[in-house]
C-alpha cells in the first residue's frame, strides 16, 4: 500500500517553462553571455541548476547570487505560470486515499507557498520544501525526518535529477512527459514508471496496490 508521494513542482503540478525559459535568458544576459533559442534551451536546461550552467561552459555562480538573482526576475512572468489540471485533481485524489504528500522543489520557497494557496492545495499538501538545489544531497535527510517507509513511497518528477534523486533514497521513481525532461532522456534514466502526467498517478497506484 502507497503510504506517501514525493512530488517535484515545477514540470509537474505547474507550467512554467516559459517563464524560467525568459528569466534564465535574463540571467544570461546580466552576466555577460548571449541568449539561447528555445530549441536549445530545451536540450540544455537541466537540473541541478549547476548542470544548466556547466553544460554551455559557463562559470557556475555562487548559490546565494543565483537565488537573488531568480527571486528579483522571476516573479515579472508569473502571468506566464499556471497549473496543470490533471495534477491539481491527482493530489486531491492522494489525499483522499490518505496518502501523504510532500512537494520537494528547487523553486523558491516563497514562490512554492504562494502557489499552492494560489491553486487551492494548502489542505491538500502535507508537507512542502523549497529552496532545494540538489535533491540528491537532501532527500535522505527527508526520508529519515518524516520516517518514511520506502517500499511504500513513490518519487514523482519530470526530469533525470528526480530519478537519480528517488534512486538514491532507494525509492522508486515515477518519471512524467509534461514537463522539462524529454522522453528520451528520462527513459535513459529508466524509472520505474513513465507517465503521461500526475493524472494517471491515481490509477498507478491503484493497480500497485492491487498487485500486493
Amino acid at each position: 500500500m502507497i503510504k506517501a508521494v514525493i512530488l517535484d513542482w515545477n514540470g509537474v503540478v505547474n507550467d512554467d517553462w516559459e517563464a524560467t525559459f525568459l528569466t534564465s535568458n535574463e540571467i544570461l544576459e546580466e552576466m555577460g553571455h548571449k541568449k539561447i533559442s528555445r530549441e536549445e534551451f530545451r536540450k540544455v536546461y537541466e537540473m541541478p541548476w549547476r548542470r544548466f550552467y556547466e553544460n554551455q561552459g559557463i562559470p557556475v555562480p555562487e548559490s546565494e547570487e543565483e537565488r537573488a538573482r531568480w527571486a528579483r526576475l522571476f516573479p515579472k512572468h508569473f502571468d506566464k505560470i499556471k497549473a496543470i489540471p490533471a495534477a491539481i485533481d491527482a493530489i486531491k485524489s492522494l489525499k483522499e486515499k490518505k496518502i501523504k504528500v510532500i512537494i520537494f522543489s528547487a523553486l523558491n520557497q516563497g514562490f512554492l507557498d504562494r502557489e499552492i494557496e494560489e491553486y487551492g492545495l494548502k489542505s491538500f499538501v502535507d508537507f512542502a520544501y523549497g529552496n532545494i538545489d540538489d535533491k540528491r544531497q537532501k532527500v535522505n535527510a527527508l526520508v529519515k525526518a518524516h520516517e518514511i517507509e520506502k517500499e511504500k513511497t513513490l518519487f514523482v518528477g519530470d526530469m533525470v535529477h528526480d530519478v537519480e534523486t528517488a534512486k538514491q533514497a532507494g525509492i522508486r521513481s515515477v518519471a512524467v512527459l509534461c514537463g522539462y525532461g524529454s522522453k528520451e532522456r528520462l527513459e535513459k534514466a529508466k524509472p520505474d514508471f513513465l507517465l503521461k502526467d500526475l493524472g494517471e498517478l491515481p490509477a498507478l497506484i491503484e493497480k500497485l496496490e492491487g498487485e500486493k
